[in-house]
């Protein structure tokens, strides 16, 4: 198995080189599968009002949702990510698009220089994304233009990665990025919680002082408060 993760700065064409990447490994006959990193502290596969969430809360400690086409398994817990790759035992190659912290060989997507070498570390291999179709800007490390040279560059990629298995090794995450304050965080909107609030207003008092709470606190509660609606 070749364990590789796209990293870069948002909209620098992460997406669009992991599934050329994708698209170029399958011409091959070869087996892949993709791993997503999303940084949204409130983002969940599940909603705090579905069935599948009263599962979880009453107490299941492994929950799956079959529909007609898919079939999801929601942990109550974020995986390490050896574990998250017991599930794709017998592929070639597994493609981790956003995670800065897997210690394993990394390209990186940017825009511009000033956003390219921050994100660099010792097990980068090359630059991809929109900064390769920028020639202009001098760069340490090849770079591909995924969409037109997927091939190369799987091709390169192949040449630099051996195929490990899945290992504890792998738990150990890298330090934060030095340096870059924008990766790791939300950026969908979500932390500005505040136009939310004001959507459904939530006020808990208690002895006479208002309780402050935190997000998932609030989520909770309004939860449990629209089961008992839907229940009378």
């Amino acid at each position: 198995m070749k364990i590789i993760t796209i990293v870069g700065i948002r909209k620098s064409g992460k997406t669009s080189t992991v599934t050329a990447l994708v698209e170029a490994i399958r011409r091959r006959g070869k087996k892949v599968g993709t791993c997503k990193t999303v940084f949204c502290p409130t983002f969940s596969m599940d909603t705090s009002t579905s069935n599948t969430a009263r599962h979880r809360r009453a107490g299941s400690e492994l929950v799956c949702a079959r529909a007609r086409f898919e079939t999801t398994f929601l942990y109550p817990e974020a995986l390490p990510l050896s574990k998250v790759l017991d599930a794709y035992k017998g592929f070639d190659y597994v493609l981790l698009e956003g995670d800065y912290a897997a210690p394993v060989p990394r390209i990186v997507c940017a825009h511009k220089e000033d956003d390219a070498l921050p994100r660099m570390n010792s097990r980068t291999l090359a630059f991809s994304g929109r900064i390769s179709q920028k020639p202009e800007i001098e760069l340490p490390l090849p770079r591909f233009n995924a969409l037109d040279h997927a091939d190369a560059l799987l091709d390169y990629i192949d040449q630099r990665i051996p195929d490990i298995q899945p290992c504890a090794l792998l738990d150990e995450p890298l330090p934060p990025v030095a340096g870059v304050t924008d990766d790791g965080f939300c950026q969908c909107g979500c932390h500005h919680h505040e136009k939310k609030q004001e959507k459904d207003a939530l006020q808990v008092i208690l002895d006479g002082e208002e309780l402050k709470l935190t997000a998932e606190q609030r989520a909770l509660i309004l939860s449990w408060a629209k089961e008992a609606e839907h229940a009378e």
